[in-house]
């Protein structure tokens, strides 16, 4: 077949959304799709051991920002365990392996 161009440089047809819908990929999938906070998480701790590039990318920030920014690293810590937890439950739950004997009488006295 063949594919013409238009003046803009797209090819027809080619980004058509109701073909591109058709495949799923891994950010799809709520299970397997990267939590975007966590990714945040990690880019500014990335960038945080280049004070270089740190610096230049922050220095116009202001202190709401940082602390915007601080909530976010704070919310994408709790994600992390909540989807921990989630696959967690998902499996089960936790399965405690009782390596002791219980005792069945108490003397508080």
């Amino acid at each position: 077949a063949v594919v013409s161009t238009q003046s803009t440089g797209d090819v027809n047809g080619l980004f058509d959304l109701d073909h591109l819908e058709c495949f799923d990929t891994v950010l799809d999938d709520e299970d397997t799709a990267p939590c975007e906070f966590a990714t945040f998480k990690r880019l500014l701790e990335f960038l945080s051991q280049n004070k270089g590039s740190h610096e230049v990318l922050l220095k116009s920030v202001d202190e709401q920002v940082r602390k915007d920014m601080a909530g976010l690293v704070e919310y994408a810590d709790k994600e992390a365990a909540r989807r921990q937890s989630e696959r967690i439950e998902n499996q089960g739950g936790y399965n405690f392996q009782n390596s002791f004997t219980v005792p069945t009488q108490f003397n508080f006295g």
